[in-house]
Formats: structure tokens, sequence, C-alpha cells
């Protein structure tokens, strides 16, 4: 147990994946249900930084599990803090991640577990570095302090790595290389495992202030430290960085490999694999290759289409965990209440007195959290669409620049293409897929008469007048989307954008006054029911709600302009 301690506190995860297997091995043999419990969570971290993702959640939740049988707050919180690692680095769920760390604080402020509260604040720190929210250094600064008083290299490491990450979001680099070097100098005194993770802090610094060479060199050895250790994490950080620096340099080959390599490490979040491709076109059309720069382009694009969606279903997930929460504790809390109550007339009263107007406060507050949640969902749709503009501008910039079909090959493709669906048409009883390229010409037409041409709004819209605009039999019609689309059927691929149309309606200004019967009209829906319905599951709140979000957002100034 103790060497397990040195290893973690040392960043040592191969020798903490030795000695806690060990461990384990030791404590089950013994039949000590409490070393059992500890060995689980040591195995379980080993695992998490060795990238095996899958058996660190297994050992973790059986350590939880162990930890709330033995009523051992210490276990618990040790294991909740890795789990909620876990979720940021392997699932990208921010949020749950936060619930996950602010639950292991509450157990460690039960047992006095001061020591674990340092890295919960820094694990805290991550997720605000990566959401861009400088508002914690507070904490950082905690930790870092925390770590000097109590003597513990560990936390002094993290905490001057977390305020030199979020001085430098503010764009204090200043203070920023300060601690930086603080870091470093605690990691080197100590003898710590992990310095490439600040050297690629270092790095970034130099990078902003324009120092491209000394800026490379420590890329480079951030590469080598990683490579060397087994933190996979930081060497995809290290690869991302490299990267860009060789992109500033003009050696647009060379960033493009260290994309690839960074793309392969499977450590890079998927919030910023559509960064990757951004910068891997930018990269080819340096390089006069823009047939490669748009397909990198199309890449980020369909990525960050899926975070947005990946995004929204956290955020309903978040939202129904709280009101989840919520109900509970008020359950709870009435239950206790009727019983205190029983008997007692005149106290009952005044305590139900009490009771409603804490019912009111926990109704109000609820009510803020759904409209921040409805808010939330608001901006990000209002970014996406944003964001979705400026990609569509780029691709057109270089679709311009990329040769067309030339006039011989297009007869080429729609004649084969007819003479399939002509053939397949003869049996359509026994439907065949169409090769894979004839089957993504038809679903890319099928695409452009929806984004385009918008024929999604016509509600005589059926599967036969589809196929016939596509050229094709209306079973192959149903197999493409099918095979194309992810599942969807002809009804979901169509309502599909109908709703997209809604959300990017509700977004504009322009629309305020557009009236949602009309809207629901306007889109090809048979009645506002099915629009409401559709809307609901695919935003996670109504249409009016949408517009009454957008319009609190848009009529408030932003902070910045209140004060």
């Amino acid at each position: 147990m103790h060497q397990c301690a040195i290893a973690i506190n040392r960043f040592d995860y191969t020798t903490l994946y030795e000695q806690s297997s060990h461990y384990l091995a030791e404590a089950d043999r013994a039949g000590d249900k409490r070393h059992e419990a500890y060995a689980h969570f040591y195995l379980g971290a080993a695992c998490l930084y060795r990238n095996r993702p899958d058996s660190a959640i297994n050992e973790l939740q059986t350590a939880f599990a162990m930890g709330q049988e033995l009523s051992n707050d210490t276990i618990v919180t040790l294991a909740l803090n890795s789990i909620g690692i876990h979720e940021a680095t392997a699932n990208n769920n921010l949020y749950l991640a936060q619930w996950y760390f602010t639950e292991s604080l509450k157990h460690a402020k039960q047992c006095d577990y001061t020591k674990i509260e340092g890295s919960i604040y820094g694990n805290l720190c991550s997720i605000a570095q990566i959401q861009n929210d400088t508002t914690m250094i507070g904490y950082a600064r905690e930790c870092y302090e925390f770590g000097i008083r109590q003597k513990d290299p560990h936390l002094e490491f993290i905490g001057a790595l977390h305020i030199s990450d979020l001085s430098r979001l503010k764009g204090d680099l200043d203070t920023a290389l300060v601690y930086c070097h603080k870091a470093i100098e605690v990691s080197d005194k100590n003898g710590l495992n992990d310095n490439a993770i600040a050297y690629v802090s270092l790095s970034g610094i130099m990078f902003e202030r324009g120092q491209l060479a000394e800026s490379d060199i420590y890329a480079q050895k951030a590469i080598e430290l990683a490579e060397a250790s087994s933190n996979k994490m930081v060497l995809a950080n290290a690869y991302d960085q490299k990267a860009n620096i060789c992109h500033k340099q003009g050696r647009y080959q060379e960033s493009i490999e260290w994309l690839e390599r960074e793309l392969t490490s499977s450590e890079s979040l998927e919030m910023v694999k559509a960064q990757i491709y951004e910068l891997m076109a930018k990269n080819y059309e340096a390089m006069g290759n823009t047939n490669k720069a748009l397909e990198c382009l199309t890449h980020a694009k369909e990525i960050a289409d899926s975070n947005n969606v990946s995004d929204r279903e956290h955020m309903k997930r978040e939202r129904d965990m709280s009101f989840s929460i919520i109900e509970q504790q008020l359950e709870l809390e009435f239950s206790q209440q009727q019983l205190r109550n029983r008997g007692i007339i005149i106290g009952g009263l005044v305590l139900l007195v009490l009771l409603l107007a804490y019912l009111m406060w926990v109704t109000i507050r609820n009510m803020r959290r759904r409209n921040e949640l409805y808010h939330n969902i608001v901006r990000q749709h209002m970014e996406s669409i944003e964001r979705e503009k400026a990609l569509n501008a780029r691709i057109d910039e270089l679709q311009a620049e990329v040769p067309a079909i030339t006039e011989e090959t297009q007869p080429e493709l729609e004649e084969t293409v007819e003479e399939e669906t002509v053939e397949q048409s003869q049996n359509d009883a026994l439907p065949k897929s169409l090769p894979s390229a004839k089957s993504e010409h038809i679903y890319r037409e099928l695409c452009r008469l929806m984004e385009q041409e918008r024929i999604y709004a016509d509600p005589q819209i059926n599967r036969e007048s589809l196929a016939q605009r596509v050229g094709t039999n209306k079973s192959y019609l149903t197999t493409i989307i099918s095979e194309c689309s992810g599942g969807k059927n002809l009804s979901q691929f169509i309502n599909h954008y109908r709703i997209q149309e809604a959300v990017r309606i509700l977004s504009d200004r322009k629309h305020i006054d557009y009236p949602l019967k009309q809207l629901c009209t306007d889109l090809g829906f048979g009645s506002v029911s099915t629009f409401y319905k559709l809307f609901q599951e695919g935003v996670g709140m109504s249409p009016s709600a949408y517009r009454k979000s957008f319009i609190h957002m848009i009529s408030t100034p932003p902070v910045s302009e209140q004060e």
C-alpha cells in the first residue's frame, strides 16, 4: 500500500500498475476487505492513465462499492474523484465529471481528508480550463498554497501548473511563465515523473509570446518525456503543440504528420478533433492541396455537428439528474416534516408556513436552474449555427478552387446509376445494396435537395416522389437512407432537417415574431403536436421555451457591458 501511494504521488503509473496488482493479490489472499478496496482503487488509477478505460472503470466502481459497504469515506472519496477523471477523459462528459468531483469533495470534508481536497480542486480547475473558465483560479491558488503548507510536492506541482494554465487563458503570460517554471522546479526537486505536462504548458506560453524556437524545443522535450512515461493523454497534447509550431513555421507536411500521430494516439478528446482537422485543412491549403483541405474541413464540420448533439445530450442528462435530486430531497424533507409535526397543531401550522416558503424558494431555484440549462442549450445552438456558417463559407471557397466533375464523368455516373436503378426496379421485392459510391452519390443528392431546395417543407413529400427526384426506386431509397444516415427511416431523415431549420429560424432575430403555428405549417408538419413533440425530443426543450430563452438572451446585455 505504501509503495502504491509513493508511485501515484510520483505519477509513476507503470510502477503503480505492478505494485497495485501485487497488492490486490496479497489482500485477496489475506481476505482483508479494506486493503482489497484500496488495491482496486490503485489498480483502477493505474489503468486510467495507462489508456485502459474499461478496466479502469470496473476497478474504480468496485472500490467505490466496497468503500460504501465498509462505510469508509476515504475510499469512497478516492474512487469518486478518479471516476470523475474517467468521465472527463474517456467519455468526454464534463458535466458528469464535475458532479463526481463535487460528490468526492463532500465525502472528503466528512472524513477530514484534507490532502485529497487539493487534488479535487485541481481536477475542477482542469474542467474549468477545458471550458475556458478562468473564474476558478482561486481554487488553483488554494491547491498550490495547501501543497506548500503541507509540504506536499504533488499538490504544489498541480497547483502551480493550474495557476500557470489559467493565467495563460486570462492573457497574463508573465504570471503563467513564473508558475510554470515553479511547477518544473518542484517536479525536478522531488523526482516527480510527469514533467511532460509542464513542458507542454511552457511550450504553449512561449508560442503565444512569439518565441517559436524556444517553444519548439520545449514541445520536443515534452514529447520525449511523455513517450518515456505511461501518460498517453499528455503525449497527445504534446503532439498537438508540436503541430501548431510546425504550421506557424511553415513546416506544413511535418505539422500534418504530428496531427496524424495525435489522432492515432486514441487520447484526443472528441471536442478537439474538429480543431485537429481544421489545422490539417490549413496545412493542406498552404501546400496547394485544396482537395485534401476540403476533405479535412468536411471532417471538422461532421465532428463539430456530432459534438453539438453530444453536448445537448449531456445537458439534458444533467438537467434530468438535477431535477431528480431536487425531487428526492423534497420528498425526504417533506416526509420528515410531517412526522415532526404530527399531533402538534400550532407548531405544525408554523412549520407548514416555513415549509411552503422553503418549497417556494426551491421552486424558484429550480426554475432558475432550468432557465440556465435552457439558455445553455440555446447558446450552444447559436454557436453551432455560426460555426456551421463559417465552415460552409470556407468549404464554398475551397470548392470554387477544386475542379468540378467533368462533363464526360457526370453523364457516365448518372448513366450507371440509372442503369442500376432500372435493373433493380425489375426485382423490387428482393432489394440489394447499391455499390458504396453510387449509394453515396444518391444520398448526397438527397442531402442537397434537403439543404438547398428545402423539399422537406412540402407536407405531401413521400417515398415515391422522393425516389423519383433522385432517380431510383422506393425500396432502394429506403435502403440508402438507412445505410448512409446511421439507421434513420425516411420520416426521421426528413424531420431531422425540419427541426434543424426550426432551430435556425428560432435563433434568428429577424424571426422573433414568426408565429409557431405558421412555422409548423411552413416546415411541412401535419400537426402542431407532432412539431412540438419532435422539437422537444431533438433539442431538449419546447419551441416556445426555446424562443423565450433566445429573446431573453438577446435582450440581456453581457456581464461586461452591465459592469
